[in-house]
């Protein structure tokens, strides 16, 4: 190998080098989140976005900043986080639970899975505490900026189910 041909492929080695950062740099952005503040919205299990539905709003009314609500089954599930907009570190996450007519449900069990679904991530599953009138409240922990899905898990007698919100952060 020449001396000429040996700096040409030095060349075209650093410039794949520089593309291959640039582009996992960018790659990583996307899944972190890329640092934009994406609302607190409901979605489906699939991450599709769920708009609050007539008979959901007839009952909740307008929502306010930092709430997300969707109907699953017979309930109405409500979900605040404060403070909102939230970062990393310590955050309230409060569920409002009402039945289709907009009656209080008291006697569920609930807990939280807060997952961020472009990365594995330890467990992260606060229970939630029962406070009143179908209000239920837990802390929970944002351990690092991006795109989180929060899982309400409601436990009514011997039936489960579960509601899906994303957040970014």
């Amino acid at each position: 190998m020449t001396k000429k041909t040996g700096l040409i492929a030095i060349a075209v080695l650093v410039v794949l080098a520089v593309f291959a950062m640039f582009t996992i740099s960018r790659m990583r952005a996307r899944m972190m989140g890329g640092g934009e503040q994406i609302e607190l919205m409901a979605v489906s299990a699939d991450g599709e976005q769920i708009s609050p539905s007539a008979d959901v709003t007839s009952v909740t009314g307008e929502l306010a900043k930092g709430t997300a609500a969707q109907k699953s089954g017979d309930l109405i599930v409500l979900l605040a986080l404060n403070p909102y907009p939230p970062s990393v570190g310590q955050g309230d996450f409060d569920v409002t639970l009402l039945d289709a007519n907009g009656q209080v449900i008291n006697d569920a069990s609930i807990s939280l899975d807060l997952t961020m679904p472009a990365m594995r991530m330890p467990s992260n599953q606060p229970s939630m505490e029962f406070v009143a009138n179908g209000q239920y409240h837990a802390a929970g922990y944002y351990t690092m900026r991006g795109w989180w899905r929060i899982e309400v898990i409601i436990t009514r007698g011997a039936e489960t189910q579960s509601v899906f919100f994303d957040l970014g952060l």
